[in-house]
């Protein structure tokens, strides 16, 4: 049996940041609402379990081999530490565990969350991700994140404290008044520390978001213009390179060895179940999701599902594999494609290719299809050629 992903979503932030287009809430807004009650994480542990109870029963999943599993968010390491290995357990009695699985899960600096690592390292999570995004105070303060630079430091200090072998960062760059020594500066910053992956992306302003609504109304200044944002890629890509880090895909890069694994499964468009709020789930060309709000989700934990779709032509799985796939900078092969799609690409995307190569964007490589460096600069506009 093909190995299964399993994600675990955990909502509860203690600050919904202005740039955050995640399923996320403040744990302080939920309970003064009273959307949760104070036993919020346990109530939320036991509907996760039910939840991964019900559909492992409903798909036939039970025993199945699960190579990663990933706790994303939302801020994971703000959920109690013994309700995360209550999760795992749960998730060891229905399935598989593969020896070596990597056992990820998000976590944001400050002290009452990295004092959770070693509980979390116990536990049996094997891979932590720091969303440290900055390590200037100026530039947290703009991002509305609640942690110093020098909490980013100490988070990242006390998971090699508890054992952590495998660290990730976040960073963004792009950010509101941001120049491109202040950029390196990051980027910098991280290499010092010696993470085994980095994940550096530049700023997005998504519709929906607080800073959605104030780009829209002119109010939010200080954005970088089209040169320095290159600038800033280009000096990433440099910095990171020399520093040992493969660049595997367009935001993300790693030392020998540690490319996230969990989400190379979604690239390559692997089956996977998710389960909490918002979670979404693939398997067997079935593509569903869980109801959003934490409240509404705990009461159909049983059975949480707002939406669903069936995957049920050649062209649109196709269509996925390459808007998936050509994120990677391995790209994607036509017959790897054609053998899991049951069509050949080339019929069905034949002029899409012609087009992007042409253009610059894309390139061969015998077999295989993947962007080129222009392509990965606009990779936004060539994958959704593929939609």
């Amino acid at each position: 049996m093909t190995p299964l992903s399993i994600y675990i979503h955990i909502p509860f932030c203690i600050h919904k940041c202005g740039y955050c287009d995640f399923n996320s809430y403040a744990l302080e807004g939920l309970l003064e609402k009273g959307h949760v009650g104070e036993d919020w994480a346990a109530a939320y542990a036991g509907a996760a379990i039910r939840d991964i109870e019900s559909r492992a029963s409903a798909l036939g999943l039970a025993g199945m081999p699960v190579e990663t599993v990933f706790f994303g968010g939302g801020t994971p390491s703000l959920f109690p530490a013994p309700e995360t290995a209550r999760i795992l357990r749960s998730l060891r009695e229905r399935f598989e565990i593969l020896p070596g699985a990597e056992i990820a899960l998000e976590a944001n600096p400050g002290a009452a969350e990295s004092g959770r690592f070693a509980a979390l390292r116990e536990a049996g999570v094997n891979r932590i991700s720091i969303g440290m995004q900055s390590f200037s105070d100026t530039a947290l303060r703009r991002l509305e994140r609640v942690h110093t630079g020098e909490d980013a430091r100490e988070a990242f200090r006390s998971a090699r404290r508890a054992g952590f072998e495998n660290i990730s960062l976040d960073l963004m760059f792009g950010i509101p008044h941001q120049g491109l020594d202040e950029a390196a500066a990051d980027v910098e910053s991280a290499i010092d520390l010696g993470p085994e992956h980095l994940s550096a992306y530049e700023l997005t302003i998504e519709s929906g978001t607080n800073f959605g609504a104030l780009h829209a109304r002119g109010e939010l200044g200080g954005l970088p213009d089209e040169d320095t944002a290159l600038a800033m890629w280009e000096m990433r890509d440099r910095l990171l390179s020399a520093a040992g880090y493969e660049r595997y895909e367009i935001s993300n890069f790693a030392r020998p060895g540690f490319k996230c694994r969990h989400n190379l499964n979604y690239w390559r468009r692997g089956e996977y179940l998710g389960a909490g709020a918002g979670a979404h789930s693939f398997i067997a060309g079935r593509r569903f999701w869980n109801h959003a709000r934490p409240d509404h989700y705990i009461k159909a934990s049983g059975d949480p599902t707002a939406g669903k779709e069936i995957i049920d032509s050649a062209e649109k799985a196709i269509g996925e594999t390459f808007m998936l796939g050509l994120r990677l900078t391995d790209g994607v092969s036509l017959d790897e494609a054609a053998r899991s799609c049951g069509a050949d690409p080339e019929e069905i995307f034949g002029g899409v290719f012609s087009e992007l190569i042409e253009s610059g964007l894309l390139e061969r490589a015998g077999r295989t299809l993947r962007l080129t460096p222009k392509g990965l600069l606009l990779a936004n506009q060539v994958l959704q050629k593929f939609i």
